[in-house]
């Protein structure tokens, strides 16, 4: 589509002086593809400025061909997906609007190749509704690229309907169409479709790339579902059998896979048979670690990492000063954070973050508050957030009500925030600012995130939420819970209410919504499908509530079943009613 007339007129000056410029400095170099300019304009990595004006000299010199607006548009998106130095994003816009009106001039956008270049630039622009049109206008020149371009450029804008749309109406898909697919899913956060996904792919013949795979496992990493993770490793194990090289990032991806479904043995020998790693794979080795709960082995590696010459990065910090958070090593995490400079790493807001994490759990949460508002950036909600946490622990109504009250300012609209602001009036005996509390909530509609969780058992991932009574088994399952119930009452198991939020004064109804959060479906889900000796695995999306960790300590001890959770912030061993936590998460 023409651009804006105001900007078109613009760009055309803007052309015609530089072109007027390159006559006068006597360029007269044919247009042709052995033309030293079209070569300059073919290495990429030029700033827009200097891309617009090796056009104009060729421009300058013949009628420009579609090679040469093939090369234009894409100098222009390679220069558009790095780091804005040369140019401000409205120089870009103009850039590529020029380029558009230009190709559109000489008849140019006739070519597939000038078509899919077009469209390039403008999904790496973000510019979708630009790209949309020169994709719905392109008729008889589009091809499998084009169709591709525009599905990977809604995957990477988040936009996983418009995704679906396209693909779906693909004449023809590549194995780049199916691995755009899966992509989009992953970081739409719908890792359930991703794995569909990927079947489809598989049953209808193709094979899978690393960029698929890397993605599948992305997938298996944050659903927990550890039997399709194994089947990716043997798939690769196979491929290698064949002679073909190992790849660090499946090897990365699949230590992180292993270690975020709490299977650190078989991270720990994919770390190890790696033959030349970088510092991605140690990062994900000592997040891994200090997930699940070995800060101490964490740190050792970490010092591992150093001794081998590794230069630690942004994330290698955040990771590390996970572990000592983890661990309660709040004198080792400061110094860490304080030796940062010292590695090249200038701390960030993440940083920041973490070091008031680690201090506020510690029961510093003065000292944490601190921390906070001495840091040279704003922080963000997820950082407040983490010591509201600290808070509530803590019960420390003080900090909590102050830190409680910036969080609803800067998240209106997430009901978690009134929830745990809520929760701590309500555990001191404020009720009437409990209650202003609530009904600023239901004023505001502010909604709670749901709680899930996902469990895998013969290569398919179950999902629960709170009072689910879809699935198939749901008769079972809630009989089970019953009798779990009864049973762990005869052991002196008394449900812990002070954490629930909910339009009701009687207890006994408190008690029931306790009794149905997503992880106790879940887990009464895998005593009736996982044989005795196997591992019960649940991934959940929201932290675990201290009734529930609890219960899952005393199931573990009655059953005789070891049971893992990975909740948002760690991973919960559960072992003859004892969790790996230590209480402290």
């Amino acid at each position: 589509m023409p651009a804006h007339p105001l900007r078109l007129r613009r760009s055309i000056h803007a052309l015609a002086v530089l072109r007027r410029a390159a006559i006068a400095a006597g360029f007269s170099t044919a247009a042709s593809r052995g033309c030293p300019l079209h070569a300059a304009l073919a290495r990429r990595g030029a700033p827009v400025g200097t891309a617009l004006e090796l056009y104009s000299r060729i421009r300058a010199a013949a009628s420009p061909t579609p090679y040469t607006f093939s090369l234009l548009l894409a100098s222009l998106a390679a220069s558009s997906t790095r780091s804005p130095s040369d140019a401000s994003d409205s120089d870009r816009l103009s850039a590529a609007e020029l380029a558009h009106a230009q190709a559109l001039k000489c008849g140019a956008l006739g070519h597939t190749i000038v078509t899919n270049c077009l469209l390039k630039l403008y999904c790496s622009l973000g510019l979708l509704p630009d790209a949309r049109r020169v994709f719905d206008s392109g008729g008889a020149t589009l091809d499998t690229v084009s169709w591709n371009t525009i599905l990977s450029g809604y995957g990477k804008s988040g936009d996983l309907l418009a995704a679906r749309e396209v693909f779906g109406r693909m004449p023809e898909r590549s194995l780049i169409s199916w691995s755009a697919m899966i992509d989009s899913c992953v970081r739409a956060g719908e890792f359930s479709e991703a794995l569909m996904v990927f079947d489809r792919m598989i049953r209808e013949g193709f094979r899978p790339d690393v960029v698929v795979l890397v993605s599948v496992l992305k997938a298996c990493a944050h659903l927990g579902a550890i039997e399709r993770g194994r089947w990716i490793h043997r798939f690769l194990e196979t491929e290698r059998l064949k002679g073909r090289p190992g790849n660090v990032m499946l090897e990365t991806a699949l230590v992180d896979m292993y270690c975020k479904c709490g299977c650190l043995e078989e991270a720990w020998q994919v770390f190890d048979g790696v033959q030349s790693g970088d510092v991605v794979l140690w990062n994900a080795m000592i997040g891994g670690l200090a997930m699940n709960g070995h800060g101490e082995h964490a740190l050792e590696c970490f010092r591992r990492m150093l001794d081998q010459n590794f230069a630690p990065n942004e994330s290698t910090f955040v990771a590390v000063l996970c572990a000592c958070t983890h661990t309660g090593h709040v004198e080792e995490g400061k110094k860490i954070f304080e030796s940062m400079k010292g590695h090249g790493v200038e701390p960030r807001r993440e940083h920041y973050g973490c070091l008031a994490d680690l201090i506020g759990r510690a029961g510093l949460v003065e000292e944490a508050e601190a921390v906070l508002l001495d840091m040279p950036m704003e922080p963000h909600a997820s950082q407040w957030g983490a010591l509201m946490s600290s808070c509530r622990m803590h019960n420390n109504i003080n900090v909590g009500e102050r830190v409680g009250k910036r969080l609803i300012e800067l998240e209106p609209e997430d009901g978690g925030r009134y929830v745990v602001l809520f929760n701590l009036y309500a555990v001191n005996g404020l009720w009437e600012d409990a209650r202003a509390v609530r009904q600023m909530m239901e004023e505001r509609g502010a909604k709670k995130e749901t709680g899930l969780s996902f469990i895998e058992w013969n290569g398919l991932v179950h999902k629960f939420i709170s009072g689910d009574t879809r699935h198939p088994q749901t008769s079972l399952i809630y009989g089970l819970l019953q009798d779990m119930e009864q049973r762990l009452q005869l052991i002196g198991y008394v449900k812990d209410t002070s954490q629930v939020i909910m339009d009701m004064d009687d207890e006994e109804d408190k008690g029931i919504t306790l009794s149905y959060h997503s992880e106790r479906l879940a887990l009464a889900f895998g005593i009736l499908n996982i044989p005795h000796g196997m591992p019960i695995r649940i991934v959940k999306n929201l932290r675990v509530c201290r009734d529930c960790h609890m219960h899952a300590k005393l199931v573990s001890k009655l059953y005789q079943r070891e049971i893992i959770v990975r909740d948002r912030h760690r991973f919960h061993l559960f072992r003859d009613g004892v969790c790996s936590c230590n209480d402290y998460w």
